[in-house]
């Protein structure tokens, strides 16, 4: 998925052979067994001159058997170690003995060269620099810098990295509050799995690996250079106790192609993808029909797919703005990120679908050196992209922005240390709140080359939005249509005529379905049959005006041979009155450890829900009891996760709220409870259980009328 390293061609550079070599592994194996050392040494600089690094290493371990303690040999070995497999802790003792003799005169060819060239300083701060070890990193950059030929290619990127090294040392003095965790060997395996990209409620994750195919199938298509197998795309799920399964391979991959994961839609049905078989790259995507993900397809448009180098691409959730990368030529260096927007929406059949021209997000995102794997939150303005340049404390960064009136983003922020490490972190997703994310990395506690990481922050997050999520389920848990879609309908004289109306389909697997609204709006939703334009049900809603986020949740049964919607009893929601003559009634309870349930019957509950009755009473037509509920970060073996403790403590007390008032004739269908809000937060867990001070804030329930 990524070009030759700048420095790997550096590298190259070096040797003069023009031959590329057909040596098989075997062959290599043979020649370093039998041949002498000047025969392996001729072997191993032309293997490496034709980018076979892997064959080459097995020569380079030949050479280190006949001289151990030459400064050449292990530089090879060192740079090889780093560049194949980023294994920098594994290459650090190569480079310390590299540098020990260091020559002005290099030649890589004389098995009497025991010299190694400047350049192994540059690579023993970059191990340093990949290890947080700063002080050691500055001091071989600095030495690198005073040595090495003033024409050097290198010397530029040893400025970039001193720079990295200060903002690193400022960012590990001063930590955000973060937990991440490696998302463990069920997902990641001793081969590198990346570019993670998780549904916006949780329960899938969908990554690249390369990982070989059980039946074989795949091991004659390893990359020569590195020893890898191709890229293949695969999908876990979240079990019911918050465990992953078994990673399924999707069904559109070949053993000889890379496919690699980029963005995936809200509702699941469409994948976009990384292939590199026409040579320089392009971004591609698969449709899902009937039941499967089809043969992959080159994304269309014109401006996007081009001799250019095209590596990463999201849509926004609203489907109005498509953002992609490419180090084409009239950017600020490197790869940029661009968006595009789109002018015309796709209604009907004959209806076309246009996209502006390409805009570049400009120099408060891109820079001289690489931005990249670009992600848009539910909100459609919190921009998350990561960049190797002047603002990472090492590697990639990721980094975050916020979109504007004016269709600009602000300037790119750092996320920090400990979210980000002095290496590699790039492709980071998040769920529907913000809070939760994704991302691959490359860390001590790794077990590949690259990993999938989970981590859990309380300062980011997505502000001033609502968002519907439901689920709809069938009759005889038939499969949901494919033509089937909420028809979500924006009813207020001042919005945007264009955002009156959007199409969200359900996902197809399970029956959820989710989408951004505005606050303090009232919205009008229809259940249609999108092939025959038959409305089959319809309800509606207001967003809440005073909260950051919140969530509201609907829950309906179809019949699909009727194509009809049948509305569970103790889920109807009607439309909310406003009714400015009745106060807002307020309850707030903290529980204790694994505590989620309380009883209407007694306490301060007793007295809310005798409130809203008196309210009914003197004349209130209908109200609705918004829920929000919390679970702190204290870890919950009861549970599994505190997302599901969250989960439990509003759902137990809709029902209840709900039976409480259905079994009085009275006010049955005059009250309308949602689960507006189930988050986890507060401070990390320091193992401090007994800190009932600490975590008791964040584990409650609160109700609120409106």
């Amino acid at each position: 998925m990524k070009k030759l390293n700048n420095t790997l061609l550096l590298f190259v550079a070096l040797i003069s052979f023009t031959s590329i070599s057909q040596t098989t592994e075997a062959e290599a194996i043979e020649i370093a067994n039998s041949g002498s050392e000047q025969e392996v040494l001729m072997h191993a600089s032309t293997l490496m001159s034709g980018g076979y690094l892997h064959l080459s290493e097995i020569l380079t371990d030949k050479l280190i058997e006949f001289q151990p303690e030459s400064s050449n040999y292990n530089y090879r070995k060192g740079f090889l170690t780093l560049y194949i497999r980023k294994d920098y802790q594994s290459a650090l003792p190569y480079f310390k003995k590299a540098i020990l003799d260091i020559g002005n005169n290099y030649d890589m060819y004389s098995t009497k060269e025991k010299s190694a060239p400047v350049d192994a300083y540059f690579h023993l701060a970059q191990c340093y620099h990949y290890n947080e070890q700063i002080d050691e990193a500055e001091e071989n950059y600095r030495k690198f810098k005073e040595l090495s030929k003033k024409k050097s290619p290198l010397l530029p990127e040893a400025d970039l990295r001193l720079k990295q090294c200060e903002i690193a040392r400022a960012n590990m003095l001063a930590p955000v509050n973060v937990y991440l965790k490696n998302i463990g060997s069920q997902i990641n395996t001793e081969h590198p799995e990346y570019s993670p990209v998780i549904s916006l409620d949780g329960s899938a994750l969908y990554f690249t690996s390369r990982r070989p195919w059980t039946n074989k199938e795949s091991h004659e298509f390893k990359d020569p250079a590195i020893n890898q197998f191709p890229e293949d795309v695969y999908v876990s799920y979240q079990d019911f106790d918050s465990t992953w399964t078994t990673p399924i391979r999707l069904e559109f991959c070949q053993p000889r192609r890379n496919e690699a994961t980029i963005a995936i839609s809200a509702d699941e049905r469409k994948i976009y993808l990384y292939e590199d078989s026409t040579g320089n790259g392009d971004i591609y995507y698969t449709d899902f029909y009937h039941a499967k993900f089809n043969e992959i397809t080159k994304f269309e448009e014109d401006d996007v797919n081009t001799d250019a180098w095209e590596t990463h691409c999201m849509m926004s959730p609203d489907k109005k703005t498509f953002y992609f990368v490419s180090d084409r030529e009239g950017g600020f260096g490197g790869r940029d990120i661009y968006m595009m927007t789109r002018t015309n929406v796709k209604k009907g059949e004959g209806d076309e679908e246009d996209w502006s021209k390409p805009v570049n997000l400009g120099p408060q995102i891109n820079s001289a050196f690489d931005e990249d794997s670009p992600f848009i939150s539910i909100d459609n303005k919190t921009l998350y992209y990561s960049t190797n340049g002047e603002k990472s404390i090492g590697g990639f960064d990721i980094m975050t922005a916020n979109l504007q009136d004016d269709g600009t983003f602000d300037e790119g922020k750092n996320l920090g240390y400990p979210f980000n490490s002095t290496n590699d972190d790039i492709y980071y997703t998040t769920t529907l709140d913000g809070k939760k994310g994704y991302m691959t990395s490359h860390r001590n506690d790794g077990f590949g080359e690259k990993d999938i990481y989970e981590i859990y922050n309380d300062y980011l997050g997505v502000r001033d939005v609502a968002v519907l999520k439901g689920v709809i389920k069938t009759v005889d848990d038939k499969p949901i249509p494919e033509d089937f879609a909420i028809n979500v309908r924006l009813v207020c004289v001042d919005c945007d005529e264009n955002n009156n109306n959007k199409l969200v389909y359900p996902r197809l697997r399970d029956g959820v379905f989710m989408t951004a609204l505005e606050p303090c709006k009232t919205y009008k939703l229809e259940y249609m049959n999108v092939t025959d334009d038959i409305k089959m049900h319809d309800d509606g809603f207001t967003t809440l005006c005073d909260t950051n986020y919140q969530e509201i949740y609907k829950e309906l049964l179809l019949d699909v041979d009727k194509r009809i919607i049948i509305i569970p009893e103790d889920t109807l929601e009607l439309d909310p009155v406003i009714a400015a003559d009745y106060p807002n009634l307020e309850f707030m309870h903290y529980f204790s450890y694994n505590k989620n349930k309380l009883s209407t019957k007694k306490g301060d509950l007793k007295k809310f829900v005798k409130e809203v009755e008196e309210q009914l009473k003197d004349g209130r037509e209908t109200i609705t009891i918004n829920i929000y509920s919390s679970a702190s970060y204290v870890p919950t073996t009861t549970f599994g996760t505190n997302e599901k403790l969250t989960k439990v403590r509003a759902e137990n007390m809709k029902y209840d709220l709900i039976a409480y008032f259905n079994k009085k004739d009275e006010y049955k269908g005059k009250v309308n409870v949602v689960i507006v809000t189930t988050v986890v937060q507060g401070p990390e867990y320091e193992k401090d259980a007994r800190n009932k001070d600490k975590y008791k804030p964040y584990q409650y329930v609160g109700l609120k009328t409106e």
